[in-house]
């Protein structure tokens, strides 16, 4: 009996409101150190842990903690300071791996790697603060509060993919393994829409507490499981339905080299890295092989300008192979300097001198990685080294689709791009297949890699696309259009891999109407929110 009661005790001390309350009684210094770790303790929900619970605790606690906001002398701005300070801690612990790429790079760079992981924690977590001060000025107290809370946090997310910010990595979407049956769910709303339904679903707890009868408060957690189930339903549906078949008489061959960046970039590493490409190419059973796949700038070298490279590859790759590398390349501007890219060559070879028939220039480049944003800006304050350590890319004028490799009319994306929804072409222009080509090695073995696979995978689901994927020091094979991957290589693998090309899947729901169901999924709900407010407004 004792331990019964005690049982109930403890129960009675989770109840909602009392832990609201005890959120709300908390003094700042204190506030800050649980916003800080509710924000940490979020971040075990990106990839690869998936821990999607302690994205509900910490969007929960974050509303709780905002509602002391609310009745604030100066609402916006604690909303702001509030909300800055858990994404900060939820941003950054998700892309601490950014700064490896500077330590990576050694020497004088290691400096700038803390520098752009904080920097760029707190720039990103400045959209959520805005998010947090419009949330406070609304004043809802009442379970609508977590639908006002969804429409804003979502909009902070969408300003981080800007062309600007260009930066919309691990949306709430990605909590879910691509792959896995609640995450073809983006075959109908795209990621943005499954992050704007898990945005509703994971604060849907903070309803429990504050304002409305018990059932008001219940409801948009009854309502959250319900959405949960159905989308679990459905996607296990699809899969259950999925036919994947393969393109006949076409093999690909995936090359991966394992090496590490500083041995590449150093003396002699592009002798060293261009002959253990040359010798993987040449593998057994290359005769068999229709398509050589090397990674985004595979070579530390112009790779269509090097007669060396083309040479020995002309001694490999004959009867009409074709390659399809990365790498970077040069064009001379007409004040006789040189512009760069970041680019993916399609090469066909026969016994005569290999033709390029095809070219992509990487349109969407990695800030503080390929460019600087505003970079005459910063350096008119004499703050050059910071310019001096990105590769200094030129975008490309306009994403692609490559119909001449002597395979079926391919979409490319380099690294960065597969993290960007909506770019592939739909209707008569839509693609057989992606290409993804990218070079993880600058993120060594943290969470980057891991989490740039997953969020890849959401495109294939997206568009019913197959993606062959090759990464440097990432993980590279197969994905099937429904984000799974039957052929899958590990980071750290040195060697080859003849793979198949699986037939593109019926276009998606998302793909044909460019999103509509999420737009008016999302729109409705800020006519809802509006509605309300301005209800109250007059009521007053």
């Amino acid at each position: 009996m004792i331990a019964i009661a005690r049982g109930r005790d403890f129960l009675n001390h989770l109840a909602p409101d009392r832990l609201r309350n005890g959120l709300l009684t908390l003094p700042p210094e204190k506030a800050w150190l649980v916003l800080a770790a509710l924000g940490l303790f979020s971040g075990l929900s990106a990839s690869p842990i998936y821990f999607f619970p302690a994205l509900i605790i910490g969007l929960t606690g974050l509303i709780w903690l905002l509602d002391v906001s609310v009745d604030a002398e100066k609402p916006g701005r604690s909303g702001f300071w509030r909300a800055f300070l858990f994404a900060w801690a939820y941003l950054g612990i998700g892309v601490f791996w950014v700064a490896f790429a500077f330590w990576n790079r050694g020497g004088a760079y290691v400096f700038f790697g803390p520098l752009v992981a904080i920097g760029g924690g707190a720039f990103l977590a400045a959209f959520w603060g805005l998010a947090g001060a419009l949330y406070t000025k609304l004043k809802l107290r009442g379970p609508v509060r977590v639908l006002a809370f969804a429409v804003v946090i979502l909009a902070a997310e969408a300003a981080k993919g800007l062309p600007f910010t260009q930066f919309p990595w691990n949306l709430p979407a990605h909590v879910f393994p691509a792959g896995g049956a609640v995450s073809q769910s983006a075959a109908w709303f795209g990621a943005w829409g499954l992050s704007f339904i898990a945005l509703l679903v994971f604060s849907s707890p903070a309803a429990l507490a504050g304002q409305g009868s018990e059932t008001q408060k219940r409801l948009p957690v009854l309502i959250s499981l319900l959405v949960l189930a159905a989308l679990y339903a459905g996607g296990t549906q699809r899969l259950g339905q999925a036919d994947v078949r393969y393109q006949p008489d076409l093999t690909f061959r995936l090359v991966n080299v394992d090496v590490d960046q500083r041995d590449k970039w150093a003396l002699g590493g592009e002798a060293l890295v261009r002959t253990r490409y040359l010798e993987l190419t040449a593998s057994e059973g290359i005769d068999d092989v229709t398509h050589v796949i090397w990674p985004e700038g595979a070579l530390p070298l112009f790779l269509i300008e090097d007669s060396a490279s083309i040479a020995a590859l002309t001694e490999i790759l004959t009867q009409g192979q074709t390659l399809l590398a990365g790498t970077p390349r040069r064009e001379r501007t007409a004040s006789d300097e040189y512009r760069y890219y970041n680019s993916l060559v399609s090469m066909t070879f026969s016994e005569e001198r290999p033709r390029v028939t095809g070219l992509y220039d990487k349109v969407l480049l990695v800030p503080f990685g390929e460019y600087v944003p505003l970079g005459n800006l910063i350096s008119s304050f004499g703050v050059r080294p910071l310019q001096e350590l990105v590769a200094g890319y030129s975008p490309g004028p306009e994403f692609t689709t490559l119909e001449n490799a002597d395979a079926p009319a391919f979409f490319p994306m380099i690294c960065y791009e597969a993290v960007f929804s909506g770019i592939v072409p739909g209707g008569a222009g839509r693609p057989d297949w992606i290409l993804n080509i990218s070079n993880d090695a600058w993120f060594g073995p943290t969470a980057g890699p891991r989490q740039h696979l997953n969020i890849t995978r959401y495109r294939a689901i997206e568009n019913g696309l197959p993606i062959i994927r090759s990464a440097s020091r990432g993980f590279s094979g197969v994905i099937d259009p429904y984000g799974r991957m039957p052929a899958r290589i590990d980071r750290r693998y040195d060697g080859i891999t003849d793979v198949a090309l699986p037939l593109a899947a019926a276009p998606t729901t998302y793909q044909i109407t460019s999103g509509l169901l999420f737009w008016a999924l999302y729109i409705l709900s800020i006519f809802v929110v509006s509605a309300i407010v301005i209800q109250r407004q007059f009521q007053k």
